[in-house]
């Protein structure tokens, strides 16, 4: 047992260090790289600079606001309505999670760009952010209200119905109260989505500056490095101040529990049924239009259906970007599940390890959360891309995976202590006393009861993995540039059709996988 209790303590210690590289090493140099340039704030921070800052965070609340708004709908019509399909508007409005952001951008363009098939719109500017933006934003906060409404415990509607209030006062004086957490949870979240995101403003910006792009073109476009880092701030403080107030609406969160029962309201199901599907068939539109469209020969003068496009004979790199990011995706989801959940197991049900230990793996591995892509993938690019040892292709990959799996750690991270904290206490402590030993106990009882939260940290890291631009896009070489990537650089040449073509490989090989590792998880979990 000792000699378990000594593995995990130098296993989580060594998963400390792992972090504090991925994060302290690269945002330090950052840190200093800003600080040298005290005296040059006035010539960095350009009237054009400033403008992107503002663009940033007004883009940001009104991408919130209105997330906030139609995610409350779509929440609202599948937690507390009769609307007829709900199970196929819940596999429906989670669509976006499982595209990179460019694939909602292709969907506007094909749909409502200046040749659009339904309007005629000029997009590129603040109307295409902002509808690119609302569409990559609205399934997280739409899961967010959920949560909060699916709580809601139905004995406070029968008790203000015996009171003689009507639908509407109970809606404003139960419904709304209840679910204010969540909504404010889906406008924080949605908030950081927004001004995070590269996909949607390099795709959809046109002359209107947001943050990402502004940091990318000073970094990359003109190697303007230390511009790039003092703009990195004005990304930095808005996303931790952003993720400050929802880790104290979280903390501050009591747990309500109930069962919300359904009452027949015809009326009320036809109006938000109405409401919520238009939502959901808008945004499920704006995605299997990209599909569609990666058949069309050259859309849009070209409109005849065709396999071409697969083959991506004008792309420079081929169907080469596509197998990267299968391989970025499994290197992630592989590593990621193995170490977030051994992390986990050695904060939540390893109690002798040390305390101080402990809480320093805990601080870290929720950082990353709040740290927008676009600013550890600069940070990342100027601590470790130019070293030798990541010339080469596969060590080039290796530091992809490394920066992805430092990115997105945090999700995996909490999946596997609430499922870790949700198993009994005393199973190890059974063990122990029917003389089987801690690793025999984690191996033929814990692990199997793991297995759900295996797969949905597993799926997530693989979706994240593959659909992620922001951090990479400082980070790729020729041999290792990702699909998403290339698809942006297809779009620019001018072949929005092998663009949709690669946008759609990310999905369907996405929402494959989560399908496949479920299906098979399911059987063993029972």
């Amino acid at each position: 047992m000792r000699a378990m209790l000594r593995a995990q303590t130098i296993l989580l210690a060594a998963l400390t260090l792992m972090l504090a590289i991925g994060l302290a090493w690269p945002l330090g140099e950052l840190a200093f790289l800003t600080a040298q340039q005290t005296q040059g704030f006035a010539q960095l921070l350009t009237a054009y600079n400033l403008r992107a800052i503002v663009n940033t965070l007004v883009m940001g609340a009104a991408v919130a606001l209105a997330a906030s708004m139609l995610g409350f709908v779509v929440a609202y019509a599948m937690t507390l309505t009769n609307v007829p399909g709900k199970p196929v508007m819940r596999a429906l409005f989670l669509a976006p999670l499982f595209a990179p952001s460019i694939m909602p951008a292709i969907g506007l363009i094909y749909l409502v760009g200046s040749n659009g098939f339904i309007l005629h719109l000029e997009l590129y500017g603040p109307l295409g952010i902002f509808l690119g933006s609302l569409i990559f934003a609205l399934p997280h906060a739409v899961m967010q209200i959920s949560l909060a409404l699916a709580r809601l415990d139905s004995k406070l509607f029968a008790a203000a119905a015996s009171l003689g209030a009507g639908a509407l006062m109970r809606f404003a004086t139960i419904t709304l109260p209840h679910a204010k957490r969540g909504i404010a949870n889906a406008f924080l979240i949605a908030f950081i989505l927004t001004i995070t995101d590269f996909g949607v403003p390099k795709m959809l910006g046109g002359s209107f500056p947001m943050l990402a792009t502004e940091i990318f073109n000073l970094a990359i476009g003109s190697q303007e490095f230390a511009a790039a880092a003092v703009m990195s701030i004005g990304l930095l403080v808005p996303a931790l101040a952003a993720y400050w107030a929802l880790h104290k609406l979280t903390q501050n969160a009591r747990t309500r529990t109930g069962t919300a029962r359904i009452a027949p309201d015809c009326q009320r199901d036809v109006i938000v049924g109405a409401a919520a599907w238009l939502i959901v068939a808008a945004q499920a539109a704006v995605i299997a239009v990209v599909i569609y469209g990666s058949f069309v020969t050259f859309w849009p003068y070209q409109m005849e259906l065709t396999l071409g496009n697969y083959a991506f004979k004008n792309s420079t790199y081929g169907i080469g970007p596509w197998m990267n990011s299968l391989i970025l995706g499994a290197g992630t989801a592989c590593l990621g599940t193995a170490l977030c959940w051994l992390g986990a197991y050695g904060t939540v049900r390893t109690p002798s390890v040390p305390a101080g230990l402990q809480k320093i793996y805990r601080l870290l591995a929720v950082f990353p959360l709040c740290i927008p892509g676009t600013v550890l993938g600069l940070s990342w690019a100027m601590a470790f891309a130019g070293l030798a040892a990541f010339k080469e292709p596969i060590a080039a990959m290796a530091l992809l995976i490394g920066n992805t799996l430092v990115h997105l750690y945090t999700v995996p991270h909490l999946t596997a202590v609430a499922g870790l904290k949700a198993l009994n206490a005393r199973y190890e402590v059974v063990g122990e006393s029917l003389g089987a030993s801690r690793v025999r106990t984690l191996c033929q009882v814990i692990i199997p009861l793991s297995l759900r939260e295996f797969a949905e940290i597993f799926s997530y890291l693989f979706a994240s993995a593959v659909t992620t631009i922001s951090s990479v896009v400082f980070l790729y070489t020729p041999e290792s540039i990702v699909a998403a990537v290339a698809a942006i650089d297809m779009i620019d040449g001018g072949f929005i059709s092998e663009g949709a073509a690669m946008a759609a490989l990310i999905f369907v090989s996405a929402l494959a996988v989560r399908i496949l590792v479920l299906a098979a998880v399911r059987p063993l979990s029972h």
